[in-house]
């Protein structure tokens, strides 16, 4: 898909999610059993967030992606690490919560959030190993760039 098409595309997407949001919305409003009035809420900020997710894409397509700088990097990359931890201790937390209760609503509700878990703690691995790493622009890097073209490598005169 070429990248017009790409972009009408997340266009057509972003009026969908939004008509999604409002959807639920509208009918969430007077509703009142809690479970199925938050379930469908839920819904509704997961598709805010894929309208968010989609306007990062937009950007990403229609111009380059900024270099994340070591010391962004680091910080970004230790927050990250800790994320993993708490995710994988939310997954076994709901997990537990799954198999020892006889509540449906309970085990409905916390395997909905374990899910939840699972794929923010694939996404966060997947974000450490694959964005962290290459969109970081070192100071090795801006140095090699820097002279390597330059027929004095830092010397007046050669």
């Amino acid at each position: 898909m070429d990248k017009e098409k790409t972009l009408e595309f997340i266009e057509e997407q972003v009026k969908l999610e939004h008509q999604i949001i409002s959807l639920i919305e509208s009918n969430v409003e007077k509703l009142g059993n809690a479970f199925v009035k938050v379930i469908l809420l839920a819904i509704s900020r997961d598709s805010k967030k894929h309208a968010e997710l989609l306007g990062a894409l937009k950007e990403a397509v229609t111009g380059p992606t900024p270099f994340i700088s070591e010391e962004e990097r680091d910080k970004i990359a230790k927050g990250i690490e800790k994320h993993i931890e708490l995710e994988q201790k939310a997954i076994d937390t709901y997990g537990k919560l799954v198999e020892s209760s006889d509540n449906h609503q309970v085990m409905t509700i916390a395997s909905i959030i374990k899910e939840d878990e699972i794929k923010h703690h694939n996404l966060l691995k997947e974000l450490h190993k694959t964005v962290i790493s290459p969109e970081t622009l070192t100071e090795d890097m801006i140095w090699d760039t820097f002279w390597k073209d330059s027929p004095w490598h830092g010397s007046p005169g050669g």
